[in-house]
């Protein structure tokens, strides 16, 4: 808290500075308050605006941003480190990481994501698709991503937009234009896959309070 007292003089004093240099001749107005959205979320904070540039706390932005804020009161230098953000374009939803974790016999690891396609989707906008989850994949034509058995996926969103519910489904053709979803467990963001060697059709629903999407992908379980 220390810390970002003295990030708050430091500013004052700049501001200060500010009014002295500039005196009768500046416009100030120190009761405004500002609307923004940001990354789909609407925020609402108190603003200086002062000669028509709009000065908001950086600590606001930063979270906000969902980068990380260090002061380091030693050197007086503020760090903001922006966090790995995804969003669909089409809806502006925050788009999940899928990856397949390989280990290696010496302990090492290897990840390759796996590319996703959009299913239906709300966000700021809404986009539906074929309510057969088969149908959209084949129409894609997407390759299955090669994966040994009783692997694990890591499931990983962007910073601070993790969902409130998360469901993995195994989507079946039951052979009469119907499928079967068997839901698969999720431990910490981690998705273990079958044993059993075979195409496997995966559709992963994450659910907000301000929206929903929906995304699969194809693994080929195979031993060699």
């Amino acid at each position: 808290m220390r810390k970002f007292v003295l990030v708050w003089i430091w500013f004052g004093l700049l501001a200060v500075i500010g009014l002295v240099a500039y005196g009768a001749s500046s416009s100030i107005d120190f009761l405004r308050s500002g609307k923004f959205v940001i990354n789909g979320i609407s925020v609402r904070h108190p603003v200086i605006n002062y000669n028509g540039n709009v000065y908001v706390p950086l600590r606001l932005v930063g979270e906000e941003m969902h980068a990380e804020i260090h002061y380091d009161e030693e050197k007086e230098l503020i760090t903001i480190k922006q966090q790995s953000l995804a969003f669909d374009e089409q809806v502006e939803a925050p788009v999940p990481s899928i990856a397949y974790e390989n280990r290696y016999k010496d302990g090492s690891v290897w990840k390759q994501e796996i590319p996703l396609l959009q299913g239906s989707s709300c966000w700021d906008g809404c986009l539906e698709v074929s309510d057969s989850v088969g149908q959209w994949v084949t129409e894609a034509r997407y390759p299955p991503v090669c994966v040994k058995p009783d692997s694990n996926l890591v499931i990983t969103y962007p910073a601070g937009l993790e969902p409130d519910r998360l469901t993995v489904f195994n989507v079946m053709d039951t052979g009469n234009e119907t499928e079967q979803f068997v839901e698969l467990m999720v431990v910490n963001r981690r998705l273990q896959l079958p044993t059993e060697p075979g195409v496997y059709t995966i559709l992963v629903n994450s659910d907000w309070k301000a929206g929903f999407t929906s995304y699969a992908f194809v693994v080929h379980i195979t031993d060699g």
